[in-house]
């Protein structure tokens, strides 16, 4: 392409004309405008994207706002739940603290909490040793659920003779029997008792 030549209009460039060359490449100035809102830029501080000049507002407008305040992202950035953030503004509904890149939950109408918060709030209690039932140095916890209540793996035991009881209905499987945990041994002995 002969350097004389407008990169937006592809008419010679006259001598005699103002012109102005950017990007590596000659425009007529009233040619080098904004792609999108085709505001004069000669003369003018512009952004390049894409290989089209913008002014500063409508480049701003490319870039990606956060998700919480509104404002343009423009360095570190913080991707979670299909948007953008701050880094400062990706917290805890809860404590307000920064999550950054660290594991977080989500409530039911999508309220980010850090993992301490959403366990405090949401876990289940266990309703033997009265903790909640939230996983421990990275491995998951299995709640137990028999009458209505809520166990631990291993608080879930016979209240007779402390076998730990299994989810299967087998002799160390559960027989409840008022509103009590029993092995079946334990429960055969208390119901032929007549007592709890």
């Amino acid at each position: 392409m002969s350097s004389n030549i407008c990169a937006f209009c592809h008419k010679t460039v006259s001598p005699r004309e103002l012109a102005v060359e950017a990007m590596k490449r000659q425009y007529h100035a009233q040619c080098f405008t904004c792609r999108t809102c085709r505001r004069q830029l000669a003369g003018q501080s512009f952004y390049q994207k894409d290989g089209r000049p913008l002014c500063e507002p409508c480049y701003q407008d490319t870039l990606e706002k956060c998700g919480k305040c509104g404002g343009v992202v423009q360095e570190h950035i913080i991707r979670a739940l299909g948007r953008a953030f701050h880094p400062a503004c990706f917290t805890c509904v809860s404590c307000a603290r920064c999550i950054g890149d660290e594991s977080f939950a989500l409530d039911n109408q999508n309220e980010v909490y850090c993992l301490d918060d959403f366990y405090r709030k949401f876990a289940p209690v266990c309703s033997i040793c009265e903790n909640p039932i939230i996983p421990r140095d990275g491995k998951d916890a299995f709640k137990i659920e028999c009458m209505g209540r809520n166990f631990h793996e291993n608080c879930y035991r016979c209240e007779d003779c402390r076998i730990l009881l299994s989810v299967e209905p087998t002799d160390q499987g559960c027989y409840p029997l008022d509103d009590h945990l029993f092995c079946k041994p334990c429960h055969v002995k208390r119901s032929a008792a007549g007592c709890c």
